[in-house]
């Protein structure tokens, strides 16, 4: 019995580490591609949007990327070897769209619930951050697409679903990590700005599709997968929206 508490404390903490190490390798990344817009423009006194500056930004952002998700995954793979890129399977790649049902059905019930506390629905802080930067020009809109298509579902699937389901609750009720991934990744969504309920529950309802989808794949390609779709989409939207206004 002493054996089975000392490893279950032991995993626990194991996966907080993990977690702190991946929040701090996101915003490794985020400082690193900020850096790469602004440094260019005080030492060589060019614009935002010039080609030497989309170029740093896009590179640099890429390659810290990389970096840091070459390092994590070397780390999560001492608890599970199988975390990683496999060829693709079909029946598997159906849960990728399920998931993105899930998240839109999560979307709508959280719309509907607000309009019925609220009167209106409220963009949320992290969506108003999104439209600021792709309003500050060329350089902000390609670092929204750097950050939203190609970093966070890499990154934050390998820090919410990679790190919560394989470290904690991972005997215990098949909902159990599900439900935590979830609230962490809405908490983590909310907190750096000024923090609204219906955006924490619209968050956490996504991470609880992306959960769901990595269970039942048992591959956390597929919830990437969903996660690249939902971004996708709603970064295409929130360019069209201001593009078109």
């Amino acid at each position: 019995m002493n054996n089975i508490t000392k490893q279950f404390d032991t995993k626990w903490f194991t996966g907080i580490i993990l977690l702190i190490i991946g929040l701090v390798l996101d915003l490794v990344i985020q400082f690193a591609g900020q850096f790469a817009i602004v440094l260019p423009q005080k030492w060589l006194h060019v614009t935002a949007n010039s080609p030497i500056v989309l170029s740093l930004e896009i590179g640099v952002t890429l390659l810290v990327t990389w970096l840091a998700v070459s390092l994590f995954m070397k780390l999560l793979r001492k608890e599970n070897p199988r975390i990683g890129f496999h060829k693709l399977d079909g029946r598997r790649l159906q849960w990728s769209l399920r998931g993105y049902g899930l998240i839109l059905l999560g979307s709508l019930l959280t719309g509907i619930l607000q309009t019925l506390i609220m009167g209106k629905t409220i963009t949320s802080s992290n969506q108003a951050e999104l439209e600021s930067l792709v309003k500050s020009g060329f350089s902000g809109a390609i670092f929204v697409i750097l950050l939203a298509v190609f970093v966070a579902p890499v990154l934050e699937e390998l820090i919410f679903r990679g790190v919560v389901i394989n470290f904690f609750f991972t005997q215990r009720n098949w909902w159990a990590n599900i439900l935590l991934s979830g609230v962490l990744f809405g908490y983590f969504h909310v907190v750096f700005q000024e923090f609204q309920w219906f955006a924490f529950i619209q968050y956490s309802l996504m991470g609880m599709a992306l959960a769901i989808v990595y269970k039942k794949t048992k591959q956390i390609q597929y919830a990437m997968i969903t996660h690249f779709i939902n971004n996708t989409v709603a970064t295409l939207l929130i360019l069209g929206l201001l593009l078109f206004k």
